[in-house]
């Protein structure tokens, strides 16, 4: 399976765990509480078993697409995700997801009390459900996310609440239309499809917006603003305006960009760095003139990347300067990178000071 099918099959598969297990819950919850109530209620007034259903299925919903997000942008970190989904934002969600649950419950009861067609509250209220998993879906990204910021934000917040919406629409759309075939099924098939589409319809909204990245860590926090003099300067340094170069990490190659808003002038620690879809040439990292990613220190050329369709191939130019993990990877040899490998390049003349990369591939986005 390739990447886009495994994002999507993890995203529908947690819409539909999540939809299912909020119906079942809501409706043994109804059965408990609700005959309990009724023993408190007029008789001429009845409790919507409707209500019960939506306090507790719009949280487990956007429940289901937070978990979906957040596993998926960063699948090899589960103790940081759980403790950023218990610690964060279930009790936010829950919270909101219920008032708004309840919300839907009134609505619904003053529109059927006004001889509203159910199908057309249904449809709202299912609308108004996939709006809100898909916001709460698009704050968690925002929250985390090294893109989370500016326009690309908006843009993340209006395709998830869109795709949301649209998602309720085509849900109960189908299901009203087969009312008569579905029967008693038609709220289970309705949920299950309901968490399948917002699923997928997310998964889409979700779309990393670019391929692969590499993350600066250890070494990029130490860098200092120092210069290179010039070979024609002497010791005394005769001439006071000989040019120099600072010596600072930074792309040379216009292919390269910076993440999340391409505003850094210099490599830091963590800042990424986005990496093109191909490569027509080798991008060369060094200490020379040339490299497309400058690093002082390094060997003139240390290391070069070939990239292709996401795939990124490292050849090491110089012996004993690239390792990967935890092994060195031989002069004039190749491999393939994968996501979260560490990527430590050294120093051409002290084996005891390094630069660290992390590698991100395209199914994932870098975090902080």
């Amino acid at each position: 399976m390739n990447n886009l099918q495994i994002r999507a099959s993890f995203y529908a598969l947690c819409g539909i765990v999540s939809a299912l297990l909020g119906w079942s819950i809501s409706q043994i919850l109804w059965q408990e509480i609700g005959t309990f109530l009724m023993l408190f209620v007029p008789k001429e007034f009845s409790i919507p078993p409707y209500i019960i259903l939506l306090i507790i299925v719009t949280p487990c919903i956007t429940s289901g697409m937070i978990i979906a997000e957040t596993f998926i942008s960063n699948p090899t970190r589960y103790k940081t995700n759980w403790r950023f989904l218990t610690r964060t934002f279930f009790k936010k969600v829950f919270i909101v997801g219920s008032s708004i649950g309840l919300f839907l419950g009134i609505f619904n009861w003053i529109l059927l009390q006004s001889n509203w067609p159910g199908g057309l509250v249904r449809i709202i209220s299912w609308i108004i459900i996939g709006a809100f998993a898909g916001l709460a879906e698009s704050i968690s990204w925002s929250w985390r996310s090294i893109e989370g910021t500016g326009d690309r934000v908006k843009q993340r917040i209006l395709q998830s609440t869109g795709f949301g919406a649209g998602s309720g629409l085509l849900a109960a759309s189908f299901c009203e239309a087969v009312n008569t075939a579905l029967g008693q099924y038609q709220e289970p098939v309705g949920f299950f499809l309901f968490g399948g589409l917002l699923g997928l319809s997310l998964c889409f909204a979700a779309k990393p917006s670019y391929q692969v990245a590499l993350r600066a860590g250890t070494g990029f926090e130490a860098t200092k603003k120092r210069t290179r003099k010039s070979s024609a300067t002497t010791q005394l340094q005769v001439d006071s305006n000989a040019p120099t170069q600072l010596l600072r990490p930074t792309l040379n190659n216009q292919s390269l960009k910076y993440i999340p808003d391409n505003d850094y002038k210099h490599i830091e620690e963590g800042v990424s760095i986005q990496l093109p879809a191909k490569t027509k040439k080798l991008i060369i990292i060094g200490s020379g003139d040339t490299a497309d990613i400058y690093i002082p220190h390094l060997p003139e050329e240390c290391a070069s990347l070939q990239v292709n369709s996401g795939t990124v191939i490292i050849r090491c130019l110089a012996e004993e300067s690239v390792k990967i993990q935890q092994r060195f990877l031989p002069k004039n040899k190749t491999t393939t990178l994968k996501h979260n490998q560490i990527l430590t390049l050294y120093h051409e003349n002290n084996e005891e000071k390094f630069y660290r990369f992390i590698f991100y591939n395209r199914l994932l986005d870098p975090q902080a």
